[in-house]
Order: C-alpha cells, then structure tokens, then sequence
C-alpha cells in the first residue's frame, strides 16, 4: 500500500498548510471543497502515486490542519489562488496538474485563467467552468435562490457556524452521504428554502446512519477535525462572492487553454451535469467523464470510477 505523508508547509501568502501526498514523478494538486478536508482525496493520492505521480492534496485555507485567518476578506478566491501557486513554490514545483471538486473545482478552473503559466492541465469534478457572469452572483442568488438559497444563509457570520457546530457528528452524518439508496436520507437535496426553514439540516432525522461510502474511521476523521476547527474557514468562502467576481474582470473573455477535463456526476442535486454545457465553447481542449449513478460527493462515492476517468485523461497530457 502506498504510504501517505504529511507535512505543514509555511507559505509566502502568510500562512501555514498541512499538506498530504503520495508518489513521485510529475505533480497533481487536489482542491477539496465544503466542508471537507484533505481526506476527501484519501483514495486519490495512492491511485495516483502507483502510476508514477506526485499526488499532492492540502487541506486548504480554513480547513483542517491549515490556517484559518480570523477575516472574511481573507478567503477570496484571489487570495486561495495565491496559497496554490505558493504551494507549488514552497514544493519546489513550476507547474501542476491541478484537480478540483466542489469549492476546490472553482478553485483549479480560476487558477487556470489567473495563472496560466502554473497550470499544466485543469480539471473539475462536479464543478463547472462558467464564464464572467453579467452581476454580481450574490445579486443573482437574492433573485431567484432556487437551489442555492443554502449560500444566502451562509451569508450571516456565526448562524451557519452555530448549527453545523452545534452536533458536528450529526452534521457530517447528514451531510457526507451517497447516491445508494441505502442511505434514503441526503441534506443536499434540501438545498432550497433554508432560510425558511431555519437551518440546513431542520427538518432532518436525529437518528440518522452513516453513509455506506463512509467507514466509522472515515466520518471521524471529519467531525474530529471540524470539532477542533469549527466550521466559520470553510463558510467564509461563500462570502466573498462579490469580491470574487470583481477580481474575475481581469480575465473576462480569456480563453481555459490548457488541456482540461470535466467530470460530472448524474444524481448530484446541486451540481447539476447540465451546469457544464457550452464549456467547449471556451475550453477548447476540453475532455469530459461522467458518472451517472453518483451523487456530490464523487471522490468518496465512486472512489475507482473517478480514478479511471482521472488517469486515462493524466496519461493522455501532451
């Protein structure tokens, strides 16, 4: 079995990161996104280091054994993008492969258009490339919340905080859950309409199992963290959406051209597959995967799908 090692990282944007990673050879960089951790990519790193890579996956800032500055400003995406490519400084490294699912796809797909020149290839799992909206995504949300009405409650410092911190064993039992309908239950298909009902989770069983893609070591690696960290790094991303879409003026109209790879995931009730169409519009080396019987949480729930799709794209790079 390929060990996993860790170390704490001190970054010239100020900050310190716990990374894990697996392999040498040529390196790829995982971005997890909320709320999760390192550990989202655990079956990732080894897959990838026994082809011959460098498998490399931070907790990213406010997460985990990273730093969690105190401000909100301190979490744009043009701040996250500085701590990657200090990253690939710190390991000594000029470019990556860079992978990103959830917040961690917004991540890789910015890193892509705003430093081009640290980015070998690029590629999302669940979480599409947009181009530059016309306003203010925040704006547009208060318009018609849908499905994302959860962001607008993330909104308010410490609410969220105060009810995903209240049980974080219950939190991550409701929230960290498969597609198998053996789980019944999923906190992401309720998305909408959290600010009327008061909560997230409101609503949802107290009694609920853990997920059948989780083991009881697995789950604990996650509440034993965010019970040491709480929840507010990881939420403060979801602040930033009007800071975050002024920084993207810069490269309105750019095209993604390095070589990338979108993976979608057919029963995932907030990254909908068809978010991705028109991507080949301006990503002209697009290649694409999909999953159909997996849910949001695609590395954990479809641990060896993800891995084919992932190295038969990584083998093909030029």
């Amino acid at each position: 079995m390929t060990e996993i090692t860790h170390q704490t990282v001190q970054l010239s944007t100020g900050i310190a990161m716990h990374v894990a990673e697996a392999g040498a050879g040529a390196p790829v960089v995982f971005c997890h996104g909320f709320p999760e951790l390192w550990y989202s990519w655990r079956h990732q790193l080894p897959a990838l280091a026994e082809a011959g890579w460098r498998a490399i996956a931070p907790d990213m800032r406010g997460y985990g054994g990273t730093d969690a500055p105190p401000n909100i400003a301190d979490y744009t995406q043009e701040a996250i993008c500085a701590d990657m490519a200090a990253l690939l400084d710190a390991l000594g490294e000029e470019q990556a492969v860079f992978v990103g699912h959830d917040w961690g796809g917004a991540v890789v797909w910015n890193m892509a258009q705003h430093h081009p020149q640290r980015v070998r290839a690029v590629a999302g799992v669940n979480t599409p490339a947009a181009p530059r909206a016309p306003i203010n995504p925040l704006e547009a949300m208060q318009m018609n919340p849908g499905r994302f009405d959860y962001q607008l409650y993330f909104q308010e410092p410490g609410v969220a905080e105060a009810e995903l911190g209240a049980d974080v064993q219950r939190t991550f039992t409701l929230m960290l859950r498969s597609s198998n309908a053996a789980d019944r239950i999923d906190a992401l298909a309720g998305t909408a309409g959290v600010r009327e009902r008061g909560g997230l989770l409101v609503g949802m069983p107290e009694d609920a199992e853990r997920s059948v893609m989780l083991t009881e070591e697995d789950l604990q690696v996650f509440v034993e963290a965010y019970e040491r960290t709480g929840f507010r790094g990881g939420l403060n991303w979801y602040r930033n959406h009007g800071r975050n879409w002024e920084w993207s003026a810069a490269v309105e109209g750019r095209q993604i051209e390095q070589p990338a790879l979108m993976v979608t995931a057919g029963r995932d009730p907030v990254l909908l597959p068809e978010m991705s169409q028109g991507m080949e519009d301006w990503i002209p080396n697009l290649a694409r995967g999909h999953i159909e019987e997996c849910a949001h949480w695609t590395q954990q729930e479809a641990p060896e799908e993800l891995n084919r799709i992932l190295l038969e794209w990584l083998a093909a790079l030029p």
